[in-house]
């Protein structure tokens, strides 16, 4: 994790520290998440809560370790390269990146892979919902 976030930092030309917390959840408690703050009725496998008025940190990410072991499987990937990518994926959400249109979605896909690579991590592309 502590490589991860030099990676992004240096990517990102971070110069302060950042907190955020980070939570392991299952499906059933993921799938109440995203129906709670997103109005989705289904398991996803990475959620990002930014906090406005909190001096110590920046937010929580949530990610369903079930959810991640699967997609390692699927995409044929390491257990570790995956939650890397979704803890990535997370943390850049609370660095304000998003993917709402194709230029959006082409930033932070780029990041994604750059800080990745430069881990010396497999990168699978993502599958965006908006």
């Amino acid at each position: 994790i502590k490589a991860l976030a030099m990676a992004t930092a240096a990517c990102l030309k971070i110069k302060k520290t950042v907190n955020i917390g980070v939570s392991f959840v299952d499906q059933k408690s993921m799938r109440q998440l995203n129906k709670r703050y997103a109005d989705d009725d289904y398991a996803t496998d990475v959620l990002s809560f930014e906090y406005h008025d909190n001096p110590e940190s920046i937010g929580d990410i949530a990610i369903c370790d079930e959810l991640a072991k699967k997609q390692a499987e699927d995409f044929a990937t390491s257990y570790e390269s995956e939650l890397i990518l979704l803890l990535l994926h997370g943390s850049l959400h609370l660095l304000g990146y998003d993917h709402q249109d194709s230029p959006q979605t082409a930033s932070m896909e780029s990041l994604q892979s750059d800080i990745m690579k430069s881990l010396k991590l497999n990168y699978r592309d993502f599958k965006w919902s908006h």
